[in-house]
């Protein structure tokens, strides 16, 4: 079975966002954003549903080369709901991608404008790409974290998050996101501190004692908000002596560590 001409399934799933909008909501969803795209107000577990129906339906014979022109297609116009669905689509379709996509991936990454875009991409489809493919993806990843762009740094760290998410992959890939991330402590950009925080948060599901035993000595260089995000998971007992910690070694600031201002709504 093929799937129809990409031009055609792009139709066809504007179509279908539009029918999801949700009167009203296109006006609070850009101001919390902070978005310069257009909003239609179709929210995202409503376009989950749409590209579910999607994959299911006309979507069945798609392949690489349709994916790629499909996903550009729904890129191509600066719409939310509409970026939103192509990154959407490279998640489901993500066992279709291969190394050289990382070109495409990093287009995407670089005029993303919202860390809702950054969040869908980085971890859930280049994360996925680069377990996949470590020896191929992984220079382009290491490129990424390293790039002073905002979202393209942001979408290099979190790339790291299927790995250190799981049990047996963290071993591995600790060690290199570790090294990646160090120099980054220095950035005092909400977006990025928090991306760092969370990759690490992740990695202490299941090896708590590497990422403190890691962040422990860290604790002078490493923001308020870093350190936050990645003891979230700890208990108590944990937690608190590695806080008290960090507030020694930054008497001046003055500011609780749970209550670091957040701009944002992301993980």
């Amino acid at each position: 079975m093929h799937a129809p001409p990409p031009a055609v399934l792009a139709a066809e799933l504007r179509a279908r966002l539009d029918d999801n909008a949700v009167p009203g909501r296109a006006a609070g969803e850009k101001n919390y954003l902070r978005s310069d795209l257009h909003h239609i107000g179709v929210p995202l577990p409503a376009m989950r549903g749409v590209v579910r129906s999607f994959t299911k339906q006309s979507g069945r014979g798609l392949g690489h080369a349709e994916l790629i022109d499909l996903v550009t297609d729904l890129w191509a116009q600066p719409v939310h709901e509409h970026r939103s669905t192509a990154l959407l689509l490279l998640d489901a379709y993500a066992p279709l991608l291969r190394p050289d996509d990382t070109t495409l991936l990093e287009d995407l990454l670089r005029t993303c404008a919202t860390w809702a875009h950054t969040d869908l991409l980085a971890p859930f489809v280049a994360g996925r790409l680069l377990l996949r493919h470590p020896q191929e993806t992984t220079p382009a990843v290491r490129r990424w974290t390293a790039d002073e762009a905002q979202w393209v740094r942001r979408g290099g760290i979190l790339c790291f998050i299927p790995a250190l998410r799981g049990e047996d992959t963290f071993t591995r890939w600790f060690p290199l996101f570790t090294a990646t991330v160090d120099p980054l402590l220095h950035d005092d950009r909400f977006f990025v501190r928090k991306a760092i925080g969370w990759a690490l948060r992740e990695g202490t599901k299941h090896h708590p004692a590497a990422v403190t035993g890691w962040l422990t000595p860290r604790l002078s260089r490493a923001s308020s908000l870093t350190v936050c995000e990645a003891l979230k998971r700890l208990p108590d007992d944990a937690r608190a002596p590695l806080l008290a910690a960090h507030a020694a070694a930054h008497p001046r600031r003055g500011r609780r560590l749970a209550s670091t201002r957040r701009p944002e709504a992301s993980p």
